[in-house]
């Protein structure tokens, strides 16, 4: 019996799964690419389009929210149209959004064509990781989502240099331009790879259009009063912000569980505590990542004096670490499960950063550089266990919903780090220093949340 069941669970993937996971990783990596150069270029964006940090930091906010807009359609439509047309729609409105942003005149113009991109990429990134889940046996799962995590996680690295060798004006507009061949390239290779959408077999009910409506909004009313505080706005816009986003986000949460059966985020999915673990680590993931990303260039501009491809080394030392960690990360967690992982890899980053946040004003740039290396030699043991724990928590018929709502939740995390960057970098030395103790603080709850996750694989068989 033990011999039938060792030889009925797979050790490798085929080699047509094996491609379409490299499509899917590249895919999402073209996106995460662009935003990470983008976020490393927002004092060239700034200076070449005439407007402060503050408002050229929606470049970035824009696209988040977007995103997080479209993912909850990404769900529902893989339900009822199927994964392969929302992956192509996906893609076909993230490269089109590239290439106007790519001629965009002004930061008005720019931040619209980012939401257009952020549309596409919303529907991109979560078909792309369902795709690659569904495609994967369900023993392989986490070294699926290892091997997607490496390729991503190769933006941390390369976003940042290609920011930085685009760091004029008009060559910034390279950023976004480079996507139109990428993105030719993957759509080839997704039409020849995966497998035509089958007739599901019970379509997905009317989306839901009021949560649609609530839900972004009321994040964006939040975005908006942190992004003004601390500035000459008259001090009621933040207040009115606020209110505003609270109400409109309590609006939501008794509509989604009192009034619609198909929610935007589905509230009847946090009946899995490992679900409801994996939100969190997962939001602290973002808040953290996109902080870092952001925070990194303009860390070692301000204060280190360090301008053109230096500007991203500290951002290419955090990426080095985590390619390490997430390529490793989801196949070791196939066999002790994400809760150990996890629990050790945000004790460490939490000390990671706030180590950074004490030394950063003292320390010679090599020590500032070799913590940046161990913060993501240990995050990457967050992001990965957490990730692929998701696709083992919830059943088979929600992975679409799932994989949705986790993408909601790391796109507005993600959106309020860019905003708190925004506001704290105006304090020089200081704000920086405020920002990583936040991020040590997001890992603290991250490790809180470990208590939530599962322990190892139960192995059926004698």
């Amino acid at each position: 019996m033990t011999v039938d069941t060792e030889r009925a669970t797979p050790v490798r993937l085929d080699r047509t799964t094996t491609l379409v996971v490299a499509a899917m990783a590249v895919a999402a990596l073209m996106a995460v690419l662009n935003g990470t150069a983008v976020a490393a270029s927002l004092t060239t964006l700034s200076t070449a389009l005439g407007t402060g940090l503050d408002t050229v930091v929606w470049v970035t906010v824009g696209y988040l929210i977007s995103a997080g807009l479209a993912q909850p359609l990404a769900g529902w439509a893989s339900d009822r149209y199927g994964g392969r047309r929302v992956f192509l729609i996906g893609l076909a409105g993230f490269v089109l959004g590239s290439v106007l942003a790519g001629f965009a005149w002004s930061i008005g113009a720019l931040i619209a064509f980012r939401v257009l991109q952020g549309f596409g990429g919303g529907l991109l990134e979560p078909a792309a990781l369902a795709l690659s889940a569904r495609a994967a046996p369900p023993a392989l799962v986490g070294r699926v989502m290892g091997f997607l995590s490496m390729i991503i996680n190769v933006a941390p690295i390369v976003g940042p240099l290609f920011g930085a060798v685009l760091d004029t004006d008009p060559s910034w507009r390279g950023i976004f331009l480079i996507n139109l061949p990428i993105g030719l390239l993957v759509l080839i290779a997704a039409i020849r790879l995966l497998p035509r959408d089958q007739a599901p077999d019970r379509p997905g009910g009317p989306i839901d259009l009021l949560g649609l409506i609530l839900l972004p909004l009321g994040f964006v009313g939040l975005l908006i009063a942190l992004n003004r505080v601390g500035t000459d706005t008259p001090v009621w816009i933040p207040l009115l912000a606020a209110a505003v986003g609270v109400i409109l986000l309590g609006w939501y949460a008794r509509h989604a569980a009192t009034t619609t059966k198909a929610p935007v985020l589905d509230l009847g999915l946090l009946r899995h505590r490992g679900f409801v673990g994996s939100l969190i680590a997962m939001a602290a993931v973002g808040f953290t990542m996109f902080s870092m990303v952001i925070s990194l260039p303009l860390f070692a501009e301000q204060l280190l004096g360090w301008h053109g491809l230096a500007r991203g080394l500290l951002v290419c030392a955090l990426g080095v670490g985590l390619i390490v960690s997430m390529s490793n990360g989801g196949r070791i967690s196939d066999r002790t499960g994400p809760k150990v992982l996890v629990r050790a890899g945000a004790a460490v980053t939490a000390i990671g950063l706030a180590t950074f946040a004490l030394i950063n004003p003292v320390a010679p740039a090599p020590v500032l550089i070799i913590v940046m290396i161990i913060i993501g030699l240990s995050f990457g043991f967050v992001a990965a266990p957490a990730f692929s724990s998701v696709f083992r928590v919830v059943p088979a018929a929600s992975t679409a919903q799932a994989t949705a709502t986790l993408f909601i939740v790391v796109q507005l995390a993600a959106s309020t780090g860019v905003t708190v960057v925004g506001v704290f970098t105006g304090l020089g030395q200081l704000g920086f220093s405020l920002i990583f103790a936040l991020l040590a603080l997001s890992q603290l709850i991250a490790l809180a949340a470990t208590r939530l996750l599962p322990g190892p694989p139960v192995h059926n068989g004698p």
